[in-house]
This record gives C-alpha cells, sequence and structure tokens, in this order.
C-alpha cells in the first residue's frame, strides 16, 4: 500500500494519503462506472487516474472499456483491511441540498423550455453548465438566505444563465451579466427581449479590472471560478469588488475532482485570513453538471474508461456562501491579464501534451 501510496503522489505531485485508496476501492465495491467511482471517491481526477493505474499494476484490480473490477486478490485486500463500500443517505427529494424547489416547479419548466437552444459548451472558455434543477436550486438558496429578494445582483461568468432564472422568478431588482463569451451574451439579450426582461449585460473578461461603474454596487454575487488558486482568487476578488459593503454575500462552486482537501484549506486561508470574510455555508454536491462534447479531447486518455464518454452525471460541486463583514479586505480592482487563471496540476482539463510533464 505504501509503494502505491507514494507512486501515486510522485506522478500527480498531489499528497495521498491510506484513506484516500480506501475510499477508491469502497468507491469501486460500490459501482464498476470508472465515472461512478470518480463521484463517489471525492478524489481529484488525476489522483483517482494514477490510483487506479496503480493499483492495477498490483494486481487489485482489472479494467475493460469503462468498467473496474476488483480481483480476487484485491476482494481479499478489501476484507482484510475491513473496506466496504459506502451507502447513500441523500435525502432523495432535496438530493442533499437541503433546499425545496416546490415552490419555484413552474418557474423551473418555463427555465428549461427557454434555455434549450443555448449554446453548447466550448473548450476555449474551459465551459461546462449545470443542470436546470441545480440552476433552479441556486435561486431558490439566494431566496432562502435572502440574498435575492429586492437586491442588486451580479453574475460573474454565466454558463448556467442564472440571469435568467433569477429574472423569472421577479426576486432581484437588478441583474447583471459579465461573460466573455459572445454567445452567451447574445443568447441573455435575445431571451431578455422576447421576455421583457431588463438583465444589462457585458462582454468582459475578468482577468480585467470591473468597469468603476460596477464597483460597489450590489448586495449579492454568483461565479464559478476556475479551480486554480490564482483563478479562485481573481473572481472570488472581482465578486467582492463589486459588493456595496458588510452583510453582503457572495456564492461560488467548488468541486473536489479539480481541488484536493489541501488546495480547499488553501483556499480557505485565502478567504478568512486574505478576504475577511465569513464562510457562513458549504454545501456539497450542490451542483450537477451535464457531460460536455470536448470532455474526452481535453483529458488524458492513458485509461480505457478515459476513451469512452460517460453516461451519467458524474461532475459536481460544492455550494459555498461567504458573507462580508466590517473588516472584509477588497482586493485592488487592476487587470490580471499575464495569469494563467485555468490550469494547475489538478485541473481535469489535460491534453496529452500538458500531462507529458508529469509522467
Amino acid at each position: 500500500m505504501e509503494k502505491i501510496i507514494d507512486k501515486v503522489t510522485s506522478i500527480t505531485r498531489i499528497k495521498v494519503n491510506k484513506c484516500d485508496i480506501q475510499k477508491i476501492l469502497a468507491s469501486i465495491l460500490r459501482t464498476r462506472n470508472f465515472w461512478g467511482v470518480l463521484d463517489l471517491s471525492n478524489l481529484p481526477f488525476n489522483v483517482v487516474v494514477q490510483a487506479v493505474k496503480e493499483l492495477e499494476k498490483n494486481g487489485l484490480l482489472k479494467l475493460s472499456n469503462s468498467y473496474i473490477s476488483l480481483t480476487k486478490k484485491g476482494m481479499e485486500f478489501c476484507q482484510r483491511e475491513k473496506i466496504t463500500p459506502p451507502e447513500s443517505f441523500t435525502c432523495p427529494f432535496c438530493q442533499g441540498r437541503g433546499i425545496s424547489t416546490e415552490k419555484l416547479k413552474d418557474l423551473l419548466e418555463r427555465f428549461k423550455k427557454i434555455v434549450k437552444d443555448r449554446p453548447e459548451p466550448i473548450i476555449q472558455y474551459d465551459q461546462g453548465y449545470v443542470t436546470e434543477e441545480s440552476t433552479i436550486s441556486r435561486i431558490a438558496l439566494m431566496a432562502d438566505r435572502g440574498d435575492i429578494q429586492g437586491k442588486d445582483l451580479i453574475i460573474l461568468g454565466d454558463d448556467d444563465l442564472v440571469s435568467i432564472a433569477a429574472s423569472l422568478s421577479t426576486f432581484p431588482k437588478r441583474v447583471v451579466v459579465l461573460e466573455v463569451d459572445q454567445r452567451l451574451i447574445d443568447f441573455i439579450n435575445s431571451v431578455a427581449r422576447s421576455e421583457g426582461f431588463e438583465i444589462e449585460t457585458y462582454h468582459h473578461d475578468l482577468k480585467n479590472k470591473l468597469p468603476e461603474n460596477l464597483v460597489s454596487n450590489f448586495d449579492t454575487f454568483l461565479t464559478d471560478p476556475p479551480e486554480t488558486i490564482a483563478g479562485l482568487e481573481v473572481f472570488i476578488g472581482r465578486g467582492l469588488t463589486a459588493l456595496k459593503g458588510a452583510g453582503s454575500a457572495g456564492y461560488f462552486g467548488l468541486t473536489l475532482i479539480e481541488s484536493s482537501l489541501k488546495k480547499w484549506q488553501e483556499f480557505e486561508k485565502i478567504l478568512v485570513g486574505n478576504f475577511k470574510v465569513a464562510v457562513t455555508d458549504i454545501i456539497r454536491d450542490f451542483n450537477t453538471y451535464l457531460n460536455w462534447d470536448y470532455l474526452l479531447e481535453s483529458i488524458r486518455n492513458d485509461l480505457p474508461p478515459l476513451k469512452r464518454k460517460p453516461k451519467i452525471n458524474w461532475y459536481r460541486s460544492s455550494m459555498f456562501r461567504i458573507e462580508t463583514l466590517e473588516d472584509t479586505s477588497i482586493i485592488p480592482n487592476e487587470d490580471v491579464s499575464g495569469k494563467d487563471l485555468y490550469v494547475d496540476r489538478e485541473a481535469l482539463i489535460y491534453t496529452k501534451e500538458r500531462w507529458r510533464d508529469v509522467d
């Protein structure tokens, strides 16, 4: 076991421990589907892939197409180590979100009809969008916390079309979107015209500083940041720059697929220590993403399951809510165009060329 742990840590350069390997084996006891194992284990993509490779080399696993199974040696190891499959106790009604969307069921149906012709995600912008249910659950969560009714809402990147869902709800007083993808801007504007919404849109790259007329003007921000430390700092920093002051709120998603707990710890230190905000909520697996077309062309393909499209929605993120205090710090509103915000060693998007320097 120690050799496997050392090998995975060495190759991925992500610190792995015995419990991590046990989580992967326990997940395989629950499902033979690779993408299901990835979902259940709650570990970075590259850790799971490399661990599966090492476990196979050591005779504990066997692979075929999209399936993983334990060998006799692997089963004996699990029995010896008392590794058992995880059981689900997630609420079947709210899917573990702790939020009911029953009051918004008509809104959900309208939203589904409106967004059915939305632009598809493209690799250029590292895009992917959540299920319609996840988007409406975000509206319900913000409403439950009192962060959207009669409030000024800014959305930093709107792959998920939260601006349309928020406008359908009639909750916010003002909705503003900053989005780098002109296709999404055009779609949001088209819907706003046809539905009579007042959504303000800005074609804007968040590497560039916020327009001055948007600084300190909002009660609530929502964003899905790239999951590098630099990306998290910039996107959350932009959101905080847009807020009015103490008592304002920010919402964002963070996965365990592209971020280890060590990265979570580092970022939580930035939130509490540098930005000086309070973290009021972390709701695990709140957001479920639909599979995107460019997945297989963007990731490493050195395992058979990585060459086949997933048939389940396996990519999820936890929802964070933060609240500003009297001493919350705002980072300078400056351009950071020279920074790479999208790729680090825990990122899911690794073409063969990007992964080569790791092996």
